[in-house]
């Protein structure tokens, strides 16, 4: 074989190839990708039941109650807040108007501090999250 047939088969490689690659690249561009909608219900329709039932218990936590929540987290501010309470082997996530085991309304959360309040009174835990 001469030259010139050797530099023919090699250039008609390479234009087979460019050719390959670009149909390829044509493709890649038409090829859009399948965006779905994910829907995220809201945290606030979403309802929590336990298997424990603790209304028989009630009447004698009520005369005894100890408010001693540990923080754990928390997310404050003006309008949407939350925070992950710990009371012995229970932890508890309370959202803004929500209320801590049915009877502590979640008021306000900022950085020095976390406010509930049940009947009238305040109940206030000192924020030493991230301290």
């Amino acid at each position: 074989m001469n030259l010139i047939n050797i530099k023919k088969i090699i250039f008609a490689v390479i234009v087979c190839l460019a050719i390959l690659m670009t149909a390829y690249t044509v493709l890649q561009i038409f090829n859009k990708p399948n965006i779905k909608e994910i829907n995220i219900p809201n945290i606030k329709d979403i309802e929590f039941t336990s298997s424990i039932d603790t209304s028989s218990n009630s009447d004698v936590n009520s005369n005894n109650i100890n408010f001693d929540y540990q923080l754990i987290g928390y997310r404050s501010g003006e309008t949407d807040f939350s925070v992950i309470l710990k009371k012995g082997n229970k932890e508890f996530v309370v959202s803004s108007g929500d209320k801590l085991e049915g009877l502590y309304e979640l008021v306000a959360v900022n950085e020095d501090e976390v406010i509930f309040s049940n009947k009238g009174k305040l109940y206030k835990i000192k924020n030493s999250v991230g301290k």
